[in-house]
């Protein structure tokens, strides 16, 4: 055969190289995009805290309190500083909750009362208590606390919510954590890295936890390239018939926020409610 069968054999071990070359080169490329199983509870919970807030956050949301005895909406607009570690929310509506404003700067909590026409400091033992009559608390409002500073996280592993794949991380807090929840449990989609689901729980005897509260997220629409939930609601584990929803409809995260918003003389201008 003229050494053919040779010349054909090196032909072949020279494209199975090329192959092989192909191959080795394509997988960084496959790499760059990690799993949701690669990546770690730091991670998303990073994550999840920056889908719902970011650096900082502008929203406007309405608010659907709902109790076996009543319903009551409320329109807010609200300004979130994370990296300032300052807060500011606003009621729009109804008329007679209009020019109501709450301010957090670091550790102090104020809100302004235009009937009275008086500000007052909320202290931190009222943390807890409910915001507007609402199912979320002062704390949550302020959005005093955070996931990643005060909170250490540990993987749950992975389950099904709702017929959708999700991720859990306990949250355990961290010592002197200015924090009002003994532990959380944050769930997360798999595929989407959306927030999914918190449960708050409280520690009535030493060890032993109790879940007060959920709450759900639904509707993820991608906003300035995080997923975000635009359906939260809160429903507390010990009040049959009492939940509050809150729908957004607008929201802008790492944004420019002008300084005059997290000053007292804001908060103070009922007139600002618009």
């Amino acid at each position: 055969d003229c050494g053919g069968g040779d010349l054909l054999a090196g032909a072949a071990r020279m494209r199975a190289l090329r192959i092989a070359w192909i191959a080795l080169a394509a997988l960084p490329l496959a790499s760059a995009a990690p799993c949701a199983e690669e990546i770690d509870a730091h991670e998303l919970v990073r994550r999840a805290e920056d889908a719902l807030r970011g650096k900082s956050s502008a929203m406007k949301l309405r608010m659907t309190i709902t109790t076996p005895r009543w319903t009551r909406e409320l329109v807010i607009r609200s300004f979130d500083d994370q990296a300032g570690d300052r807060s500011f929310s606003r009621v729009l509506e109804p008329p007679k909750d209009k020019g109501t404003g709450f301010l957090r700067d670091h550790d102090a909590f104020w809100t302004w009362l235009p009937r009275v026409e008086r500000a007052m400091r909320i202290p931190p033992s009222m943390m807890l208590q409910p915001w507007m009559g609402s199912d979320f608390t002062n704390d949550d409002l302020a959005r005093e606390s955070s996931l990643q500073k005060d909170y250490e996280p540990t993987a749950l592993g992975e389950k099904e919510i709702g017929g959708v794949a999700a991720l859990g991380i306990l949250l355990v807090p961290k010592p002197e954590a200015p924090v009002v929840w003994a532990r959380m449990e944050l769930w997360v989609e798999k595929e989407r890295l959306a927030p999914l689901l918190f449960v708050y729980y409280d520690e009535p005897e030493p060890g032993k936890f109790e879940a007060l509260r959920e709450l759900r997220f639904s509707d993820v629409r991608i906003v300035d390239g995080r997923p975000l939930p635009h359906d939260w609601l809160m429903v507390p584990s010990d009040k049959p018939g009492h939940s509050t929803r809150v729908v957004l409809e607008e929201a802008a995260f790492d944004v420019k926020l002008d300084e005059e918003i997290f000053t007292q003389k804001y908060l103070r201008q009922s007139e600002a409610a618009r």
